[in-house]
């Protein structure tokens, strides 16, 4: 783009506050998501009479070539900033509202802002590594994460170059940037375990509290207020002050027992209260959540499909209403979440749907399906196909579209085969009884066996595929199927030691063993508790036809 004025000399960019005038005391560029209308310039104006910003030029920097300049605004005739006062230039939806309301559209680091004023005094603020010295003053500030603000700390700190002047810190249009005496709640640090607890179950809250003062806080100094807002009203769940000592810049962790929240949807409001805060519009944080399950729940997840149908889930009803299901988000464990489109009408009481990475490609792989219930998510998080150190593949969420947690399904991928779903029955998520999986229909239950302990097939063809089933008199059992020769010696491992429902079944393949006669061995034991049973079965193993 053109630049919005002409290049000015080096020379003239030494100076990073130009002295007797306003200077930018605080820059947000990269908001949290979207950025419209959330970004703003701040001016200060450190001097003792009113400064008029006339004339005044605000232009954006694209660090990523020379001379990139473009103008973001400028300032009327009736402009100024009073003595020791502050003026922002912002979006719409800066509060408190800014004195300019301006679209900024400004670029994530390395970039710049400049101030020139009409006299042809500038001042340069750039974050990030540049390439080009013009777009800052001396080394420039560091890029900071999204959410935070880069402001100058103190807010007429002028040490010779942007890095030293400037810091990552949460945004604060139109006040202090280092206020005198200030506690607050870093946003976005509120969390609840378990994120959604039953009813009954005891949870705790945790966050972090920082002194964003310059003077530092005694222990005790600082009141946390915990409250839910059922629909029954404010209930008070938490008041005690925090025990730690706070120094200028320092957190505080906290995470308090709640115990048991009432059913349902509600909000968990935080507060924080200290004598003489100067800023208390930060001193508060909420997080809504639910205790009990949610109107929708997950029934079905394929999280490694073998055929090129995507990854997919089946969710359920359970409301006794009719659900929108646009209404609802899709996630794994990361932050970002997919909107459901393209189905047809409300899900009726107690009805299943899916919800699809590839919507066409499943369909056309389950042709019986019903496209009216079949919706395709965007954007889809991709889950994930092994489990990390904590036993935990993946996290699939469903969300309200407001946020509120509807069900969050942790799983394990150890042990299921390629292909094969997860299921929900018998008290866990288990892989799929069919192979192929149930989407839209309920799963297909085990068969019923005369003993603990089945093999379909007790000849077997070289190659072929073996068919295992065992029927337990516990709910869960931990499960181990091994295969021995006739000299006692272990050949085989079809199931290793595995978490198991009391009636399942699991495909295998002997892969290379020799033709001959097996013994194939199960061994279970209650997922607590000191008894066994084991059960065993002779299989042929068959050479090939020639």
């Amino acid at each position: 783009m053109p630049t919005g004025g002409p290049l000015l000399p080096v020379l003239a960019l030494a100076l990073c506050a130009p002295s007797a005038r306003p200077l930018v005391a605080e820059v947000f560029y990269d908001a949290v998501g979207d950025d419209t209308g959330w970004e703003f310039v701040e001016l200060i104006n450190p001097g003792a009479r009113t400064a008029s910003v006339a004339g005044l030029r605000l232009e954006a920097g694209d660090g990523s070539g020379p001379g990139r300049w473009t103008l973001r605004w400028t300032g009327g005739s009736g402009d100024s900033v009073a003595a020791g006062g502050r003026f922002v230039i912002g979006g719409a939806k800066v509060e408190p509202r800014p004195q300019a309301v301006v679209t900024l559209d400004l670029q994530n680091g390395p970039d710049a802002v400049r101030l020139v004023w009409p006299d042809g005094a500038v001042e340069v603020v750039g974050y990030g590594a540049h390439e080009f010295a013009e777009y800052s003053c001396g080394v420039p500030a560091p890029d900071v994460p999204a959410g935070q603000a880069l402001a100058r700390i103190p807010d007429d700190a002028d040490l010779g170059s942007n890095a030293l002047d400037f810091h990552a810190a949460a945004p604060s249009p139109g006040r202090a940037n280092r206020p005198g005496r200030d506690v607050a709640l870093i946003a976005g640090t509120l969390a609840l375990a378990p994120v959604q607890p039953a009813p009954g179950e005891p949870a705790r809250l945790a966050g972090l509290a920082t002194n964003r003062g310059a003077t530092a806080l005694p222990a005790g100094a600082v009141m946390l207020t915990v409250s839910a807002f059922p629909p029954a009203g404010e209930r008070v769940l938490v008041a005690r002050p925090i025990a730690s000592a706070l120094a200028p810049a320092d957190s505080a962790a906290f995470d308090e027992p709640l115990g048991a929240l009432d059913e349902g949807k509600q909000w968990l409001r935080v507060r924080l209260a200290l004598d003489g805060d100067e800023d208390p519009a930060n001193d508060r944080d909420s997080l809504l959540v639910r205790c009990g399950p949610g109107p929708l729940e997950l029934t079905e997840i394929q999280f490694h499909p073998a055929a090129g149908e995507g990854e997919w889930v089946e969710v359920r009803n359970r409301s006794g209403a009719p659900l929108d299901l646009a209404a609802f988000t899709l996630s794994d464990r990361g932050t970002g979440r997919g909107v459901p489109s393209l189905g047809e009408g409300a899900l009726a009481p107690e009805s299943l749907a899916v919800l699809a990475q590839e919507r066409d490609a499943l369909l056309a792989h389950y042709p019986a399906l019903d496209p009216r219930r079949v919706w395709r998510v965007s954007p889809w998080s991709s889950l994930n196909n092994s489990d990390d150190s904590s036993g935990t593949a993946d996290i699939v969420a469903l969300r309200e579209a407001d946020g509120t947690p509807c069900e969050q399904v942790p799983y394990s991928a150890a042990g299921v085969p390629a292909g094969v779903p997860l299921e929900r029955r018998d008290g866990g998520w288990w892989p799929a009884s069919d192979p192929a999986g149930t989407p839209l229909s309920p799963p297909r239950p085990p068969p019923a066996l005369a003993s603990h302990f089945e093999l379909a097939r007790r000849r077997l063809a070289s190659g072929a595929t073996g068919h295992l089933a065992w029927a337990l008199p516990w709910p869960r059992a931990r499960l181990t199927v091994e295969l021995y020769d006739l000299a006692g010696r272990r050949v085989a491992r079809p199931i290793a030691e595995a978490a198991v429902p009391a009636r399942g079944e699991r495909d295998w393949a002997p892969g290379s063993l020799a033709p001959g006669v097996y013994v194939v061995m199960m061994r279970a034991r209650p997922e607590s508790g000191s008894e066994s049973l084991s059960e065993s079965r002779a299989l042929r193993i068959e050479g090939a036809a020639r």
